[in-house]
């Protein structure tokens, strides 16, 4: 997919409605490679596979900049650490989705009016598919104020 196609479905994703609470939240995958579990385990093409991607995020991090100003960068480490704590049960909703989806890769985000928007590249394990995703959401929570 093109950078103006993901833009395209990042548009639609701040166009939906947050129902529930302000925690509310939507993800979107914008691009997934195949997965790399064996027999198809090719360490090499794993690793060109996420330079792909993360230069794929950094073309869509500059048209998202260039539409809503420079982005701030969120290390995802320490929500990580949280998520693995079994007595740690304050996570922000959005957070913990990132988590369980194995996405732990920095956030590149964005204030959009009421919303936050973040895009990264996702890769929970070496067997799994490396993605690229968008998401978005009403709650501050776990951001940097």
């Amino acid at each position: 997919m093109s950078v103006q196609q993901h833009l395209a479905r990042i548009s639609d994703l701040l166009a939906r409605p947050l129902t529930g609470s302000d925690a509310a939240y939507h993800l979107v995958i914008l691009r997934e490679s195949r997965d790399f579990a064996p027999p198809n385990d090719d360490w090499g093409e794993l690793m060109r596979t996420s330079e792909e991607f993360e230069g794929e995020l950094i073309d869509l991090a500059a048209a998202l900049d260039a539409r809503w100003g420079p982005h701030a960068t969120l290390s995802m480490e320490g929500c990580v650490h949280a998520f693995m704590d079994p007595d740690e049960d304050d996570l922000p909703p959005f957070f913990r989705y990132l988590c369980e989806s194995g996405y732990f890769g920095d956030l590149l985000y964005w204030r959009v009016g009421d919303r936050l928007l973040a895009v990264s590249v996702g890769h929970e394990d070496k067997e799994e598919p490396v993605v690229l995703f968008a998401g978005v959401t009403g709650s501050g929570e776990g951001f940097p104020t």
